[in-house]
């Protein structure tokens, strides 16, 4: 009798617990769908922080005409530019103001994990905290003149003052020059307030206002001005990374050219942010599955042969990265040492 109840009990059980499965199981599909039906009729926008015609905008607008295709659901995909102070308004309204629901992606300077880091106080985000869905690629940056400049090296620059168009205090055409210029001596001068990016800075070079440019993306510059390159129109000074471009290989990295433990760690963390290139975040407050979702959808877009063949018409480079790679790199960033945050923070003189 009692193996007999034991035997009932253990049957009931069984079923009770395939049945909780399979009720698991549906929660989860439901979940999932209704999580994938979430964008079905929705409009994604990508929140440009440079104004039109320079690397993010290009880069950005490329990526919205294909993910759409690989988002379920078929949402509607646009661009919007919001311009100012180096991408800082942008990332704000991301992170803040934007609707935190998925259907609003940042696509923002490299630098505003690091600015924020700094102790930027524009910075109205957290950088550790960023969901990040991934990148098309970095590249080095770059600081170089015009060919009708005097100053064709980095020598040169320590001789000569030298008159560079940038966008803002907390982009990269105002941080590269103002690095150098702590840590080896040149003599750069950035004229702020070009607002339209590469294009505007562009200009000017090509009207003779300024002798060059102290922060363009190798990869921006191959896309958006190969032109240049072609015609050597361009002394490259000096390039800010980990390593030097394959395509640079007698360009000086700055990495090399500081000596003391110091202030090779400061170039280190400076030139963490060309790592993450052309990347795109949403606001942390969008749920997980919804990350998954365009994380996803982002990575089959790097393999999409339409994506592919627009991208290689443009002469766009690609080195793309998941959005769990940029998230281990800014929290290396992250975790860099207080003194040498604080030390990097005087030399851009971002510190009171």
């Amino acid at each position: 009798m009692t193996r007999l109840c034991q035997s009932g009990w253990s049957a009931l059980a069984g079923r009770l617990g395939a049945v909780c499965v399979l009720a698991g199981a549906l929660s989860a599909t439901t979940g999932a769908t209704a999580q994938e039906d979430f964008y079905r009729g929705k409009t994604v926008t990508f929140i440009i922080g440079f104004g039109p015609g320079g690397g993010y905008d290009l880069y950005a607008r490329v990526l919205g005409r294909h993910i759409a295709n690989h988002i379920p659901g078929r949402p509607n995909v646009v661009t919007q530019n919001l311009e100012g102070a180096g991408s800082v308004r942008a990332a704000n309204f991301v992170y803040n103001t934007a609707p935190r629901d998925g259907t609003a992606i940042a696509a923002v300077n490299q630098n505003m994990p690091m600015y924020q880091l700094l102790g930027g106080k524009a910075a109205q985000f957290e950088a550790a905290r960023l969901a990040w869905i991934g990148s098309m690629g970095g590249s080095n940056g770059l600081l170089y003149t015009w060919y009708t400049s005097k100053t064709k090296t980095i020598d040169d620059a320590k001789k000569n003052v030298v008159m560079l168009g940038g966008t803002g205090t907390n982009s990269d055409s105002h941080i590269f020059p103002t690095l150098i210029n702590n840590l080896l001596g040149t003599k750069f001068k950035v004229v702020n307030g070009y607002s339209g990016g590469s294009k505007e800075v562009h200009l000017a070079l090509e009207r003779g206002e300024v002798e060059g440019r102290g922060g363009n993306a190798w990869a921006s510059l191959k896309s958006s001005n190969r032109d240049w390159l072609e015609q050597k129109k361009l002394n490259m000074l000096v390039q800010i990374g980990l390593e030097r471009e394959p395509e640079l290989p007698d360009v000086p990295l700055l990495l090399d050219l500081v000596t003391n433990d110091t202030d090779k760690k400061i170039v280190e963390l400076v030139s963490l942010p060309t790592f993450l290139g052309y990347a795109h975040w949403v606001s942390p407050d969008v749920p997980a599955e919804r990350v998954a979702i365009l994380r996803r959808a982002y990575a089959e877009t790097m393999k999409d042969p339409a994506f592919l063949a627009e991208t290689q018409k443009l002469d766009m480079m690609l080195r793309p990265k998941s959005g769990e790679e940029l998230t281990a790199i800014v929290k290396r960033v992250a975790s860099t040492p207080p003194d040498i945050l604080k030390r990097a923070a005087q030399v851009l003189e971002w510190s009171e």
